[in-house]
């Protein structure tokens, strides 16, 4: 639930206030991926082991498209809050 609430909240500031907030984003970029780490150290159920590697790959590419530098604020912003409702929802379901 954490990594759901740290995607909604740096999707909120990259739309929001990119320029005022990015270094939150940019800390909370590094807690999730530090939340990712951890949870690929443990077994995870099959029936959400899918949507956690399809995630896990776009949270990648999320990743690298800020490191780079975001073409579009809008777009990336509404990719992160996207998976944010996504593995809340998931989260739900279990």
């Amino acid at each position: 639930m954490d990594t759901a609430e740290n995607l909604t909240q740096i999707g909120t500031w990259a739309r929001d206030s990119f320029v005022k907030d990015q270094s939150r984003i940019e800390l909370f970029l590094r807690l999730t991926r530090k939340n990712l780490n951890a949870l690929l150290g443990f077994p995870i159920s099959p029936s959400f082991d899918s949507g956690f590697q399809k995630f896990s790959h776009s949270f990648g590419r999320l990743e690298k498209e800020y490191r780079v530098g975001i073409t579009d604020h809008s777009i990336w912003a509404n990719r992160m809050l996207t998976w944010g409702t996504t593995l809340t929802q998931s989260v739900k379901l279990i």
